[in-house]
């Protein structure tokens, strides 16, 4: 039903979405090594904050996966209806709905590592500033949680193409 044509053009994406990635992991990574040179020693200062902020930074974490597993499928659910209520067929062989398709998946790998680069860099403030290893943890946990969205050209395609099928069982229910 659709062609192949845009599988060069996922290559290209997802050589520029993997250095947008890793960008955002060394960049971390860096933050966190110069927190663990800077971070207090022994046992953590007390906190000048009514709170610790390794508790605002896990709440932050907690509550931004949750946002992130309800935010991401929403975008990508708005692009599919976007697709489906096109009443002209596509002439391309459906080359184009694939192409869109795939800037969605740029934009929600981008929204998704900027997401959990933001917790990393919060959770090693905290650990900067507390020397808390709770948050030293949560640091490391986030930056492999950034570091998983590295995509691979097989994984993009294998996407589109599962999107492109909920497109055509979406346009079928119509």
């Amino acid at each position: 039903m659709y062609d192949n044509s845009w599988h060069d053009d996922a290559a290209k994406t997802v050589r520029i979405l993997q250095i947008i990635v890793a960008a955002l992991v060394v960049g971390t990574l860096f933050f966190l090594l110069i927190a663990l040179t800077l971070a207090p020693r022994g046992r953590p200062p007390a906190s000048p904050l009514p709170i610790s902020l390794t508790l605002i930074a896990v709440a932050f974490a907690g509550v931004g996966l949750i946002a992130r597993a309800v935010v991401l499928p929403s975008i990508v659910t708005k692009a599919r209806g976007k697709l489906v209520n096109e009443s002209a067929p596509s002439k391309d062989g459906g080359s184009g709905d694939a192409k869109y398709l795939l800037s969605v998946f740029q934009t929600k790998t981008i929204i998704s590592g900027g997401l959990f680069e933001g917790w990393a860099f919060l959770a090693t403030i905290a650990y900067l500033v507390e020397g808390n290893p709770i948050a030293f943890a949560l640091a490391i946990l986030l930056i492999l949680g950034l570091a998983a969205h590295l995509p691979t050209p097989s994984r993009a395609i294998a996407w589109v193409e599962r999107q492109l099928e909920k497109v055509e069982q979406e346009k079928s229910f119509r």
